[in-house]
């Protein structure tokens, strides 16, 4: 029977609690979370037993037994640091392992940390089984234990003279790494040169997960890096299991382009074009798709500063050097894999536009600036990014002119493997993708991949690339076919001008109301009198679409607007206020002589000083009271999306320049008006008093110029598809 118990007063609200079964669930839960927390508890004390043994392997100290207890209490900051930046995968030492690596007494260890290159060579003559032993949990020789500890290269090649052709092969236990591995790994080229030297067949060995050295130096990207890419590269031979075959190649193109390895990568695609048009099981991309997924590595993806930009056009980079000579002559010859300069022009964001060729005195000057370039480092920083252009386009034409080689349907058929292509190609604004692809094949700007070119670009609000398509439409008739199609849901090229821009596009543009008119901008730049009625599919025109997917942008802007107007309206009335007054209490007063003709005359009327204070006054005056209105009309604007195009624009920059004008006029007014009262007893006064009257004016150009001169360009500069008569 179980006891029951009754909470409250009130017999209607009355609730009834079974105590024994509350006291179950209560014992069950305690149980639970002690369960919970001894699990916690062994993984916590399993994570401290794994950290203390890497960081004892890691530690150049001593090794000996005696020495655990110093070890650990040394364990502190820098373990997690030394974890995250050790491939840890590649450390298979254990803590009952380290005075075997002898076999004895852990002599040969610690001459490697010490890099006692006699006592190594002793131990090694002494004991040549040492090679054998190693460490016999994770199998690591001791020239896996050199590499990794980085040691003298004198040492390593005198261990890989002495250590037998099977004991190089050796591998460790869990990853099947072998030596090659390591230094592939770690970036040791020399240590790599000396084991291939003896043994060449080290570069075909592959690790437990199929990966041979070449890949694996891919994967690790550091300074040392390149060097032992490149000798790897050059070693590794196209034999059956061959690393560049089949999705092992593809992985190692792969590996090259996420490395920024652009040039090697391009030895790739001239060796093995067939890597080209296969994915990747791994990320399900081509490599021509992975290569669009990094616009900084094109011209077209990277701002730069107007000296920037200048020091771009004057550096010149050479790529003939840079390209490895592969081990297989009759396979890649050095003519194959070397892209001249002359071939590969410098880009540029027009880089489609052609260029003259360049005089003797300019290029003169040209390699005079590129000698003493690298005197500075933003300039070496520059001509590296030019280096890499360089060597993106190279491989961006090598693949271009592999895949527009094959045959039409082919081609079609890649695209549409492949959708993504074209349209981040479009949005990063790569032009220089899109022009290899039209150079090379003219008519895939009409075809769906599964949208037109010209769609996305207006889709993607990418003028340079709308332009571009544009004027590749060498007749009146293919211009007429790009803007009259439809696409399966019925949707004309209207209709993409009338969806909201991407974020990023719209972010570009400074002002919510800047914003709003861009937007207005595009669509009344597309629209086609055709166009304005007609439906989709689900019965949307155009404007339709339009005002549902910018009706909050439309409320930002009017907001903008109309905070910006009532902030600007209250400066300039208070300068307004100001001039007004200014003009009745004129300095130095008036004559009060009562029988003088002069009576109420200003006492300073004559001076030069006096003509520039009432001048400026009343253009303050004048010039502030127009603010006024103009910042009034725009507060009472109706605020219709048409209205962001010129109307409301208009009257802020007439607002603005009026503003400023005032503002500029009242300080001068009172600049006037100091010297005149302090100009007679001190002479010197007009010049300090000018230069700190010309700050605030300085002050409020620099805060808002940008804006204003943003708002003109865009009012009456903007330039989209300004040339294309038959949209407009």
């Amino acid at each position: 029977m179980s006891t029951r118990y009754q909470l409250g007063d009130d017999e209607s609200h009355e609730e009834k609690i079974d105590i024994k079964a509350l006291l179950k669930m209560l014992v069950e839960s305690q149980t639970k979370q002690a369960e919970t927390q001894a699990r916690q508890t062994e993984f916590q004390a399993r994570q401290v037993e794994l950290q203390q043994q890497i960081i004892e392997i890691l530690k150049n100290t001593s090794i000996a037994t005696d020495n655990h207890e110093k070890q650990d209490k040394n364990i502190g900051g820098d373990s997690a640091e030394k974890k995250e930046n050790t491939d840890t995968a590649a450390i298979e030492l254990e803590e009952d392992d380290q005075w075997l690596i002898d076999g004895r007494d852990g002599r040969l260890y610690k001459a490697l940390r010490d890099n006692d290159m006699e006592t190594v060579k002793k131990i090694l003559n002494e004991n040549p089984e040492v090679f054998k032993e190693g460490i016999p949990h994770g199998q690591l020789t001791a020239l896996h234990l050199a590499i990794f500890l980085g040691r003298d290269i004198k040492i390593v090649e005198k261990i890989i003279e002495l250590m037998p052709l099977e004991i190089l092969e050796s591998k460790t236990r869990h990853n099947g790494y072998t030596a090659c591995h390591f230094a592939a790994i770690y970036g040791y080229p020399e240590a790599a040169k000396a084991m291939v030297k003896k043994h060449s067949k080290l570069t075909q060995i592959r690790d437990a997960l199929g990966r041979a050295p070449l890949e694996l130096a891919f994967e690790f990207v550091t300074t040392a890096q390149k060097k032992i890419v490149e000798y790897l590269y050059s070693k590794t031979r196209n034999e059956n299991p061959s690393p560049f075959s089949g999705q092992d190649g593809v992985r190692l193109l792969h590996s090259a382009i996420d490395a920024n390895f652009y040039d090697l990568a391009s030895c790739l695609v001239k060796r093995f074009p067939k890597l080209v048009m296969e994915k990747s099981l791994k990320t399900d991309m081509c490599a021509l798709e992975l290569l669009v997924r990094k616009p900084f590595a094109f011209p077209s993806g990277v701002q730069l500063r107007w000296w920037q930009k200048r020091i771009y056009s004057k550096i010149q980079v050479d790529m003939n050097s840079v390209y490895v000579q592969p081990a297989e002559p009759s396979t890649c010859q050095s003519s194959e894999c070397t892209i001249s300069l002359e071939d590969n022009p410098p880009a540029s964001s027009e880089a489609y536009k052609t260029e003259d060729t360049p005089s003797v005195s300019s290029t003169i000057k040209k390699g005079i600036f590129n000698r003493y370039s690298t005197l500075a480092p933003c300039v070496e920083n520059i001509k590296n990014l030019k280096l890499m252009h360089e060597h993106a386009s190279a491989l961006l034409k090598d693949m271009s002119t592999e895949i527009l080689r094959k045959k039409e349907s082919e081609i079609l058929t890649f695209f549409d493997n492949n959708p993504d292509i074209i349209k981040l190609t479009i949005r990063h604004g790569l032009i220089e993708v899109i022009l290899q692809g039209l150079k090379k094949f003219g008519h895939l700007v009409r075809y769906r991949l599964p949208h037109q070119m010209m769609e996305i670009a207006i889709a993607e609000r990418n003028e340079e690339i709308v332009n571009l398509l544009w004027e590749r439409c060498d007749s009146r008739g293919a211009r007429i076919n790009l803007v009259s199609t439809t696409d399966k849901d019925g949707n004309t090229i209207l209709h993409y001008a009338s969806k909201l821009a991407p974020s990023d596009k719209l972010n570009s543009v400074s002002g919510v109301a800047l914003q709003m008119q861009r937007e207005v901008q595009w669509f009344k730049s597309i629209m086609r009198e055709t166009d304005r009625f007609k439906r989709n599919k689900k019965g949307d025109t155009a404007r339709n679409i339009f005002d549902e997917e910018h009706k909050d942008l439309l409320k930002k802007g009017e907001d903008w607007m109309k905070d910006t107007s009532g902030s600007c309206m209250i400066v300039a009335a208070l300068v307004a206020t100001v001039a007004f007054a200014a003009v009745f209490t004129v300095p130095g007063g008036y004559i009060s002589e009562s029988h003088s003709s002069l009576n109420g005359t200003p006492i300073f009327l004559g001076k030069t000083s006096f003509t520039m204070f009432m001048i400026a006054d009343a253009v303050a005056l004048f010039s502030s009271i127009t603010s006024v209105l103009m910042f009034l009309a725009i507060y009472t604007s109706r605020y219709s999306a048409n209205d962001f195009l010129t109307y409301l624009p208009r009257k802020v920059i007439i607002g603005f320049a009026t503003l400023f004008i005032s503002m500029a006029a009242i300080l001068t007014a009172f600049s006037a008006s100091l010297s005149i009262v302090a100009g007679g007893r001190f002479p010197g006064a007009p010049i300090p008093i000018a230069v700190f009257t010309s700050f605030p004016i300085i002050l409020f150009a620099w805060l808002q110029l940008p804006l204003f001169y943003n708002m003109v360009r865009s009012t009456y500069c903007a330039s989209i598809l300004h040339d294309h008569k038959y949209i407009l």
